[in-house]
């Protein structure tokens, strides 16, 4: 490896992911460019140049789209119907091979053909990839096998251990990596107890937050909730980990207890219609509001009294910080990052992952209504800044210190 990059030039860096579809990832991703836009040379590769965070792109940010077998990979069935007989060919037929197999082939045969890009000091795989029955991924491929570069980075958005994609061949992928880089400490660690030999490659890398924007979109229109009842948001997507089936059973469990509360859940995904008929099931229609996707969540934050996040298992969500700059106090479950992100008993409350954990960190709000705003003086008086994100950035992409 060639350790004399030039220090009077910027640094080339080019980033890799998917799409730019509404999500956590992605979110993070037009948080970071902002942030590193005048710094360095930076170059986006999206295989596919679709999602509603695309407007949010810096100028200062050359894009890259990927050719069409490769764009499939980053678009959705109905995108990818649209596009032509041909690409809904091929990936119905890659798709229906990986649930029969696994994503393997799928992804080597699109990656490979994407022709090989050069000229950088860096490249950073954004996205982790799925588990095998999942025909999502690739960017830590393409990296790894389309680019030449002086440093290769693979970033890990994600609870290594339990969000499904803990494979041998992930692992194998992610040993090749010259640094790897979690988004928070919780995160690192749950990585490197499954690849341990990877210690002292993986750093932690905080997600960069826009603060301005979550409290100028919290103020535009915000939602005013009822006063005589409980407001609990949560902003997740709708798919089994986020927990909204047995958070749905515990509201059941708290209304028959005759407290005033309404969930008010934004968020959309594959457990939607699931959920509905569990609120209907359980007689919770005036108790439960399922909002679906919104451009902008934060004007439902913004005057909730708690944000709920009742998830099996989490990485380092965004949602944590942009409810707690609006002032909006958390309860979590103790899932892989809660006791980085939320301190306990002045940031709000992190319980046992579990049904009754949840129970009774909700009643116990219910029963002392005067702890939320003890949590929110708290919350009001906290300084919000991207620094210590920034320099640890700075620190990943130095050859210097591998």
């Amino acid at each position: 490896m060639n350790m004399n990059l030039s220090s009077n030039k910027k640094k080339k860096i080019l980033i890799v992911n998917n799409n730019l579809a509404t999500g956590g990832v992605q979110r993070s991703l037009i948080n970071l460019l902002n942030h590193i836009k005048g710094e360095y040379e930076v170059t986006l590769l999206l295989f596919s140049y679709t999602g509603d965070y695309k407007q949010y792109i810096p100028k200062e940010v050359k894009i890259i789209e990927a050719n069409l077998p490769l764009k499939i990979l980053g678009m959705s069935q109905s995108q990818v119907k649209s596009s032509g007989y041909m690409a809904y060919f091929v990936r119905t037929i890659f798709a229906s091979y990986t649930k029969i197999w696994n994503n393997h082939l799928p992804i080597s045969l699109l990656v490979k053909s994407q022709g090989k890009l050069s000229g950088f000091d860096v490249a950073i795989s954004f996205l982790h990839n799925a588990e095998e029955k999942s025909f999502y991924g690739g960017c830590n491929e393409f990296v790894l096998q389309r680019v030449q570069a002086e440093l290769k980075i693979a970033f890990v958005h994600c609870d290594f251990s339990n969000y499904g994609g803990n494979t041998s061949k992930n692992q194998q992928n992610y040993k090749k990596f010259d640094k790897i880089a979690a988004v928070s400490e919780g995160c690192r660690q749950s990585f490197i107890e499954e690849i341990p030999e990877l210690n002292d490659r993986t750093y932690c890398v905080y997600n960069f937050h826009d603060y301005s924007e979550y409290m100028n979109k919290g103020c535009t229109d915000p939602i005013m909730y009822s006063n005589e009842q409980l407001n609990i948001v949560t902003v997740a997507r709708l798919s089994p980990e986020k927990g909204i089936l047995r958070g749905i059973r515990i509201l059941k469990r708290i209304i028959e207890k005759n407290y005033k509360v309404h969930w008010h859940i934004i968020g959309d995904g594959s457990q939607r219609n699931e959920i509905e008929k569990e609120i209907k099931i359980n007689n919770l229609d005036n108790y439960v509001t399922l909002y679906g996707n919104q451009e902008n969540p934060y004007r439902y934050i913004k005057n909730a009294d708690v944000f709920l996040l009742p998830s099996f298992h989490e990485a380092a969500p965004m949602v944590f910080n942009e409810s707690k700059y609006l002032g909006i106090p958390v309860v979590t479950t103790n899932t892989t990052s809660a006791i980085e992100m939320v301190r306990e008993g002045i940031e709000g409350i992190i319980c046992d992952n579990n049904e009754e954990g949840i129970y009774k960190a909700i009643k116990k709000i219910l029963d002392n209504p005067e702890i939320i705003n003890t949590y929110k003086n708290s919350l009001i008086k906290q300084r919000y800044t991207n620094a210590a994100a920034m320099k640890q950035f700075r620190r990943l992409i130095e050859v210097e210190n591998l």
